[in-house]
């Protein structure tokens, strides 16, 4: 069994709050509007909302997050 032990310094630590915190504003700030389109769409029912490859929501987050197309994601028929 092999046991890492990080040690963090202040300023790494800050970094990783701002990141974690830059990070939630965003997805927030996309779920929002994804939520305010679709009940502008008229969506009453949550399960009438679905997110896919091709929708606005997926291409925002796949940009802003996966800018270097480093990650691939799976399609729901390959799972």
């Amino acid at each position: 069994v092999c046991v890492c032990v990080c040690q963090f310094t202040r300023c790494i630590t800050s970094q990783l709050i701002k990141w974690f915190s830059n990070f939630r504003e965003f997805y927030y700030i996309q779920m929002e509007k994804f939520a305010r389109t679709a009940v502008m769409a008229g969506v009453v029912d949550v399960r009438d909302l679905t997110v896919d490859r091709e929708s606005e929501l997926f291409r925002a987050l796949n940009i802003h997050y996966n800018k270097a197309n480093n990650y691939q994601v799976r399609r729901i028929s390959d799972l």
